[in-house]
């Protein structure tokens, strides 16, 4: 009930200050001057400015989009030439095991191969 008494109060107080601030104008002070907006302009008719038609930009948007897909087109298809290709032997099927002797000599074949590429790469570095 206290903390009640203590929000009414201050609420109250609060208002004070506002009726104090108008109070500080006076009665001679005069009001702002008011005027009418002054009418807007009338509108100048627009002159026909030959602007595109719907037409004429439905083609030239098309056309910058066409142009777009044939040059991505032609780096697609430039990568794909000039991207080296992985050469891969058969896989074996996931299905299939191998026995161990097979994977230990695709294991032997890969670790050459690995070997022979390193010794390639160091032959070829700058010194």
């Amino acid at each position: 009930m206290r903390v009640l008494v203590v929000v009414v109060v201050a609420v109250l107080l609060s208002f004070g200050p506002a009726t104090v601030a108008t109070a500080q104008l006076g009665p001679n002070v005069p009001s702002p001057l008011t005027q009418p907006d002054p009418p807007p302009p009338p509108e100048a008719p627009k002159p026909d400015d030959g602007g595109l038609s719907s037409f004429q930009r439905i083609l030239i948007f098309g056309s910058a989009a066409a142009i777009l897909v044939l040059i991505g087109w032609f780096i697609v298809r430039d990568a794909h030439k000039a991207a080296p290709v992985q050469e891969r032997g058969p896989r074996a099927p996931a299905d299939t095991k191998m026995s161990a002797r097979e994977r230990e000599r695709h294991q032997r074949q890969r670790r050459a191969k690995e070997k022979a590429a390193k010794q390639q790469r160091k032959k070829n570095r700058p010194r």
